[in-house]
């Protein structure tokens, strides 16, 4: 007995021991630490939402901003652990109880600590969670900004649209400074412009009680508005171009082909107009067109079915910088190239029988006149876009020097193809220069395709074959030879302001650039060009123009692409002399572009240079 009355005493100062060393542990030696967490028990700190900046045209006229709008956020763990809350949420924001819950249990907390479950809700309902506030931990009423577009679908391809920050996002190390729930741009102006247009959040630092609910403010940091952006585009010509090129569309696919019987398809087309002398984006038109108001708050699966299917024929695509064979209009540099490379001079000649027979009689190639248009010099090849004219130059500049310099590339990329033109937008097109070395990383899996033939510098030359250029890098070539070589980079942000209105950044006059055009020969292209709207191929559309006054260098452009319609093009810039504006069209499957853009080019300078 004695025995085990020691092993019990033993045992329990052995405890006593333990116990005092533990306490000393905790209360002395990490004491401190323990207090911290303690006081990080009772005190929160949560972000404040900072509105985007404001987007503003040329004129000052303001097309989208951030409005305040109440949201319901509910903290997730905070939530699940109380039934009742649940029920009242779910009542109250008719949102169903089973649909709720696995909303808010598939939230990864990994990245989001706070969901927004409903916005823009009535006074009513906000009346209730905000007297019932107590009640409902991990519960609040805030405030989070929403974009409002005040020309609704006008320049949506140009402005972009937000949407809530994904978790694949916020791994990715890029978006380190930003939390779940974050609107961010995803498309246009809004993505290129990210970080101008994004605030800075507030912060409130705040005390709880044991439940969770905020008894004392501690600390309070007001945000900062995003700096807003003023563009070069102009919204009432944007309207009226929008307007145009919608409205011929309609028409042209009214009408049919004169060897088909099915009508024109026109599934889209776009227009780009610059200024001349800065590369200033004044309108850019896609059509077709979405509503940017779609998302906000998030998009409705139907919706976004809608914009996604093909028989809509794609409305989020940016026609404007994408890439399609150039055909006829593309012939400004087959020109200059040849007169360059001294294979043609002005005074040089081609017959024209309708049929070209340059890579022997087993190889015809047609002109789009099949009479054919008889002897022409450079300005008739011009003028009448003579198809045999251009595929002598674009066979001679292979047979310089055997194509050892590929000549025909080379001046390509001198007037822009085949890379982006910097334009501040994302998703941008390079287009495509073919050379020898991309046609064998092409055909690779086709060893017999792999061989560059003179067949591919002569389709090459009208714009055909493997050649593909956007409406932009159009209009900037186009740019160029009317600068006589000098040109800057498309662009379309004017200047940054700060949320005081004093300016942050300035972009006039960036990313110019000189390649100094030999002037001689560009004059004798522009002599061509004026023709074609005077009495070649355009001269129809424009007979009612003052183009004596407003003297028009153009070219119309007829690409065929296997399995569809023709695309019809018409590239251009006026007056001549002092060229104020680059004007480019392009229609899909419409036909000629004499008929079916070079009518809609028409039109935009009677509005660019207040006719009528």
């Amino acid at each position: 007995m004695k025995k085990r009355i020691k092993i019990v005493i033993y045992f329990l100062a052995l405890a006593i021991i333990v116990l005092s060393v533990r306490l000393y542990f905790l209360q002395v030696m990490s004491g401190q630490l323990y207090a911290e967490m303690a006081q990080e028990n009772i005190v929160r700190t949560k972000s404040v939402p900072a509105p985007r900046g404001n987007i503003y045209d040329r004129n000052g006229n303001l097309l989208v901003k951030s409005v305040p709008v109440p949201a319901i956020s509910v903290e997730p763990l905070v939530v699940l652990e109380n039934e009742k809350v649940l029920e009242t949420l779910s009542r109250e924001l008719d949102i169903g109880y089973d649909k709720l819950v696995s909303k808010l249990s598939s939230v990864n907390m990994s990245y989001l600590d706070r969901v927004i479950l409903d916005h823009d809700i009535s006074d009513e309902t906000l009346v209730y969670f905000k007297e019932n506030a107590n009640n409902l931990v991990g519960v609040e009423v805030i405030n989070i900004f929403l974009r409002q577009y005040n020309y609704s679908s006008l320049a949506s391809h140009i402005l972009g649209y937000t949407g809530e920050i994904d978790e694949e996002k916020l791994e990715s190390g890029k978006y380190d400074t930003y939390e779940g729930g974050d609107q961010i741009g995803i498309s246009g102006i809004e993505q290129s412009y990210e970080d101008i247009l994004r605030g800075s959040k507030g912060k409130v630092t705040y005390e709880v009680d044991p439940l969770g609910r905020p008894v004392n403010i501690i600390e309070k940091i007001d945000y900062i508005a995003g700096n807003d952006v003023y563009l070069t585009i102009d919204i009432e010509i944007q309207k009226q171009v929008e307007e145009i090129l919608y409205q011929a569309i309609q028409e042209r696919r009214e009408l049919a082909p004169e060897d088909g019987e099915e009508n024109f398809r026109v599934p889209g087309g776009a227009v780009v107009i610059l200024e001349a002398a800065t590369g200033e984006i004044v309108s850019m038109a896609s059509y077709p067109t979405f509503n940017p108001e779609m998302f906000i708050g998030g998009i409705s699966e139907n919706d976004w079915q809608y914009l996604n299917e093909p028989k809509n024929h794609y409305p989020l695509n940016n026609r404007a910088v994408m890439s399609y064979a150039p055909g006829s209009t593309f012939k400004i540099v087959t020109a200059y190239g040849g007169l360059t490379e001294e294979v043609i001079n002005e005074n040089s000649t081609v017959t024209c029988t309708g049929t070209w027979y340059g890579l022997g009689r087993n190889y015809p190639k047609l002109c789009w006149k099949k009479s054919g248009h008889g002897t022409l010099n450079i300005y008739g090849g011009i003028k009448n876009s003579c198809d045999s004219y251009f595929y002598e130059i674009g066979y001679r500049l292979f047979a310089k020097n055997k194509n050892e310099n590929e000549l025909l590339q080379k001046y390509s990329r001198l007037f822009g193809m085949g890379s982006e033109t910097g334009i501040d937008l994302p998703y941008e097109d390079k287009g495509v220069v073919p050379d020898s070395e991309w046609k064998k990383e092409y055909f690779k899996e086709q060893v017999e395709k792999t061989v560059w033939y003179p067949g591919d510098s002569v389709n090459m030359a009208i714009g055909q074959g493997d050649l593909l250029a956007t409406p932009l890098q159009l209009a900037q070539s186009y740019m160029i030879l009317a600068n006589r070589g000098m040109y800057y980079s498309p662009h379309l942000v004017e200047e940054i302001k700060d949320y005081k209105g004093e300016l942050v950044l300035e972009m006039k006059g960036e990313n110019y650039k000189d390649i100094n055009l030999n002037e001689e020969y560009v004059d004798m292209i522009e002599k061509g060009l004026k023709l074609v709207v005077d009495e070649g191929t355009a001269a129809y559309r424009f007979y009612q123009f003052p183009i004596d006054e407003i003297p028009i260098a153009g070219k119309t452009g007829t690409a065929e692409v296997a399995g569809k319609q023709d695309f019809a093009w018409f590239g251009s810039y006026a007056p001549i002399g002092n060229p104020k504006y680059v004007v480019v069209v392009m229609l899909e499957e419409a036909g000629g572009g004499s008929s079916a853009a070079a009518p809609i080019a028409e039109d935009i300078y009677r509005i660019l240079f207040n006719i009528d």
